[in-house]
């Protein structure tokens, strides 16, 4: 079995504890080599005291899960929904078509859950260990570097349901052919200002998930909960003279703003994070060059994303699932 080789594919479930029971190369979603469904089965030993030294059959718990699925952020083309931003429903978002974008805003009710399927990488044969977490509900990270790989990732970490794998067969999928866009060129501003140089930029969900306890389930795990939600935020930014920037006393005046973040030709993704405010500023350096490690948080979780191909007109489009991905663009 090869890494390179193995693919995933996911889906929304329509019902609430329910997974799903078929997917197709429809639901391809286009991940990072380090995507991964990982077993995360307590087991209990057992040691029964008889005069001796023993142990006894362990027994095995719960069929917990643990999913990653890593993502690069760019559009899929016009009428294509991405398949991050379909992911992203698992993490307690709505995604909303309007004004030719897909809207990813951050909901506290009507929270849906996905199933994913791991297909393991069978070089020189389509025959493939199937592995599959149902009722997965994920917290994520988004990173800007703009110093380094320079460009959006995506990174989501659930929890779910197990289920041992199976044999499969690698389905006959068509990949994306649109570019990742590079973040160069970008329109930014930071807590308002302008004037900021970032070298880097992270929003995270800061989500509790937990799997809930199913004992009627031959897994014994029932829905997935997401438990909390804190949206921050850290950036590292080049140090200025006082009067261009200054992170320390906006910290001290209880400054909000902005941060957006637009990237990609005609603005194909932006990030807009509205009542931005900073919460920790600490001196560091950059290869020799003077710099500020900063943290904050998004108040009201007012986080909104937005990608390009969706709809002019509004419409709703957070109850379907994307099946993008196997659409040449």
């Amino acid at each position: 079995m090869v890494e390179e080789l193995k693919l995933f594919l996911l889906g929304v479930q329509e019902a609430e504890g329910t997974p799903l029971t078929s997917l197709t190369r429809d639901n391809l979603v286009e991940c990072t080599p380090d995507s991964k469904i990982e077993p995360d089965v307590r087991v209990a030993e057992i040691n029964l005291v008889g005069g001796g030294y023993t142990q006894d059959a362990a027994v095995p718990g719960r069929r917990v899960c643990n999913v990653t699925l890593g993502f690069p952020m760019r559009d899929f083309g016009d009428g294509i929904q991405a398949d991050w931003v379909t992911a992203w429903r698992g993490a307690g978002a709505s995604v909303t078509e309007n004004n030719g974008y897909y809207i990813v805003k951050f909901v506290n009710t009507g929270h849906v859950a996905c199933t994913v399927w791991e297909y393991t990488g069978a070089q020189g044969s389509s025959a493939s260990n199937l592995g599959k977490a149902g009722n997965v509900k994920f917290d994520w990270r988004m990173t800007l570097d703009f110093s380094g790989d320079t460009y959006g990732k995506l990174e989501l970490t659930g929890v779910g349901r197990y289920t041992i794998p199976s044999a499969g067969t690698h389905p006959s999928i068509n990949k994306n052919k649109s570019n990742v866009p590079a973040l160069m060129g970008v329109t930014m501003n930071l807590v308002g200002s302008s004037s900021f140089r970032c070298l880097n930029l992270e929003f995270q969900g800061n989500q509790g998930t937990e799997a809930t306890t199913l004992p009627t389930h031959a897994s014994g795990v029932g829905v997935s909960k997401i438990t909390t939600r804190k949206i921050k935020w850290t950036a590292k930014v080049y140090r200025e003279a006082v009067g261009t920037v200054d992170p320390e006393t906006m910290l001290q005046d209880v400054t909000t703003g902005n941060t957006n973040v637009y990237w990609g030709a005609s603005d194909k993704l932006k990030i807009n994070a509205y009542d931005c405010q900073i919460t920790k500023v600490t001196p560091s350096d950059e290869n020799g060059v003077q710099t500020f490690d900063i943290e904050g948080q998004v108040n009201h979780n007012r986080l909104e994303i937005r990608v390009a191909g969706g709809e002019s007109s509004s419409s709703s489009s957070s109850s379907s699932s994307s099946s993008s991905s196997s659409s040449s663009s």
